[in-house]
């Protein structure tokens, strides 16, 4: 299956709510909060309305931010690997 439809079915929209999904880059929803006002989040953050409007995700720059970090973990497995195995 493709991440983007995979996260709009957890989710249930493309727009997703920062705040549920920080998990994912490892940050409480209050951290994630203060690096998406410092743009320094992996992926932008946006809000629709006021500045008290909850932060947003775009589910496909979350897919493509999740796929990059998959391949590149692949990558770091099949070199370990291929190496002879982890000692």
């Amino acid at each position: 299956m493709n991440t983007l439809f995979l996260l709009m079915a957890e989710y249930g929209t493309a727009q997703i709510p920062l705040g549920r999904c920080a998990q994912l880059f490892g940050m409480t929803p209050e951290e994630a909060a203060k690096r998406a006002g410092r743009a320094a989040l992996p992926v932008p953050a946006f809000r629709v309305g006021s500045q008290k409007s909850p932060w947003l995700v775009d589910a496909t720059r979350l897919a493509a931010y999740l796929d990059e970090r998959k391949a590149q973990a692949a990558a770091d497995w099949r070199r370990i690997n291929a190496a002879g195995g982890p000692l």
